[in-house]
């Protein structure tokens, strides 16, 4: 099975240094994935082809799972893509290249995993698109989401129907996982 984490990620020794932001945001991600053992993970750009590569893998060890991701930059989206054939994860991602408000939605079934790491003005219209197709437990993670007041208030408003946390870590993220 491919594995394209660093073996001091998987099982740091207690000398070792800590690793960077970088790092440490893609085995997030990557425990993410195994811990909720998504069908269907949808991105909404892949600026670091790496972070890509970190969700497909997390979805090869669970043995399941497709991951779609958008980026209107033809030139990040063709990077990830060859970062994942790189890592042997190409049956667990696809990289699409266009606005992620656009093609997203039409990719079918249930959204297990909403990562949103595009323009921030753009993730309350995405999630209004998304939002019907999100069970309850489905997970939203919002890279910047503190720039976008609106999603904020929608994601933290009693009611809402979701459980929203701020973590700070690399620029400010946003989780949310669906209650209803």
């Amino acid at each position: 099975m491919p594995n394209s984490a660093s073996p001091s990620l998987l099982h740091p020794s207690p000398s070792a240094a800590a690793p960077s932001g970088k790092a440490v945001l893609e085995t997030l991600l990557r425990q993410l994935v195994l811990a909720v053992g998504p069908l269907n993970l949808l991105q909404a750009g892949c600026p670091e082809p790496s972070t890509v590569v970190a969700l497909a893998a997390g979805l090869s060890d669970n043995g399941r799972g497709r991951l779609v991701c958008c980026d209107p930059e033809s030139e990040r989206a063709l990077a990830a893509t060859a970062a994942v054939e790189a890592a042997g994860y190409g049956r667990h991602a696809e990289v699409r290249v266009g606005r992620p408000e656009h093609l997203l939605p039409g990719v079918p079934g249930p959204v297990d995993l909403l990562l949103l790491g595009s323009a921030p003005e753009s993730y309350l219209p995405l999630l209004s698109l998304l939002e019907p197709r999100m069970l309850p437990g489905a997970v939203v993670v919002a890279h910047g989401a503190g720039r976008c007041t609106q999603f904020l208030e929608y994601l933290r408003m009693p009611g809402s129907g979701y459980v929203s946390l701020p973590v700070s870590f690399g620029g400010g993220l946003e989780m949310a996982v669906r209650a209803r």
